[in-house]
């Protein structure tokens, strides 16, 4: 019975040392480029130093002088240097070597975060893992389509686009490939007007958005909702600004690959008891201009970029008559 359990034990040890063999728990940290390591000399405190690992690769210590330490684990780099003082002194027989900064495992994360900035690690995450560090996504980030900007390597300077939202939503995080050093992660804003808890559903199936431009406090594109009327597109962008011409709103109505343009006196709509109310439907567009601005002005700057090109073209000759 003892030789059954010792046996097993035995075995439950040598698949550990295996499993930790071949996994990256098991795999000894390599020194690199910028890192900051700490070497002491238990025997000669007098020695002891904290150094930056140059572009090159190389530590500056006392009595020694230049020590390779890039690629090397720390045990490595203790054996190098013990190797190298022997020379000046053999009563010296342990050095311990501890890695302060991971600065050649840096990578960058930008835009719609808590925390934005650099960020260095022992074992370099994966994107979604490097959002949580920098403290979570903002509420206006748009997770489905988060850029990888390669830092070093053959693949330096170019982009990879992730639909983070999609994985999140099948579990599938965990299988996301982890960063290497220099990469830069940008996780961009929502389409200015929507929020991230209104990004999916039946409110952003396909292009059921409106969009409101000019002066109101919060312009940009909003989801759909049933039924929303022009006054109701207009609070969900925050209200007219003090300067906004409410006697001339315009809808822009895309109708047949064409778009008319209609004009709203949107002071006289809300004082009526019962207004008729102006149902929007996907694509349209409030332009509310400046009372000393013109409507034409208003969308040439505000809508140019946003409409599509012949709709625009057809509001633009429309209101211009």
């Amino acid at each position: 019975m003892f030789r059954q359990n010792l046996y097993k034990l035995l075995l439950a040890a040598m698949s550990l040392l295996w499993f930790l063999a071949n996994s990256t728990l098991g795999q000894e940290y390599k020194i690199g480029a910028e890192d900051v390591v700490k070497v002491t000399f238990w025997q000669q405190p007098d020695l002891n130093t904290i150094v930056k690992v140059t572009q090159d690769g190389k530590i500056t210590l006392p009595v020694i002088g230049d020590v390779q330490a890039s690629g090397l684990s720390t045990d490595e780099l203790s054996r190098t240097i013990l190797e190298k003082i022997s020379f000046f002194n053999r009563n010296i027989s342990q050095a311990t070597i501890t890695v302060l900064e991971y600065n050649s495992q840096k990578v960058f994360i930008q835009g719609q975060v808590i925390n934005p900035g650099k960020y260095t690690f022992e074992v370099i995450p994966n994107p979604w893992d490097l959002i949580r560090e920098a403290g979570g996504p903002t509420e206006s980030a748009d997770l489905s389509r988060v850029e990888i900007i390669r830092g070093s390597g053959s693949d330096a300077g170019k982009a990879e686009v992730l639909n983070l939202k999609r994985l999140q939503e099948k579990g599938e995080l965990d299988k996301l490939s982890a960063l290497k050093p220099g990469d830069v992660v940008n996780v961009p804003r929502l389409p200015l007007g929507i929020q991230a808890d209104k990004i999916s559903g039946p409110a952003y199936a396909g292009k059921n958005v409106f969009y409101v431009y000019g002066e109101v406090a919060r312009p940009g594109m909003f989801p759909l909702e049933t039924s929303i009327d022009v006054l109701e597109g207009l609070v969900l962008a925050g209200g007219p600004t003090p300067s906004a011409n409410l006697k001339k709103v315009k809808v822009v109505v895309k109708s047949s690959g064409n778009s008319q343009v209609y004009t709203l006196n949107m002071q006289q709509y809300t004082q009526k008891g019962t207004p008729r109310r102006f149902i929007l439907h996907p694509e349209d567009t409030i332009i509310v201009g400046g009372k000393k601005g013109s409507a034409l002005t208003a969308i040439w700057h505000g809508v140019r970029d946003i409409i599509p090109f012949a709709g625009a073209i057809a509001s633009i000759v429309l209101l211009g008559r």
